[in-house]
């Protein structure tokens, strides 16, 4: 009998243990989060970029209404 209570634990707990390793995240599974956050990241910099371009046009664009106000005499709101 104590050696049946015995077995009977060992099988719990080894049950109990690769319920655990089942739940656990693979290497698969962090290569695919560390992908999509590369991903995230790239379109977060491409975003950026694009937008301190049009930021940089904006501001040529305003210097020139500016020069296009003073030489013409309309008056510009100040921007």
């Amino acid at each position: 009998e104590q050696y049946t209570k015995l077995f009977k634990y060992i099988e719990d707990f080894r049950s109990e243990v690769n319920e655990k390793l089942d739940q656990k995240a693979d290497k698969s599974d962090l290569d695919r989060l560390i992908s999509t956050m590369d991903s995230y990241f790239g379109r977060l910099e491409d975003h950026d970029v694009e937008q301190a371009a049009r930021d940089a046009k904006f501001a040529r664009l305003l210097d020139w209404a500016r020069e296009v106000s003073k030489k013409t005499g309309v008056p510009l709101p100040e921007l």
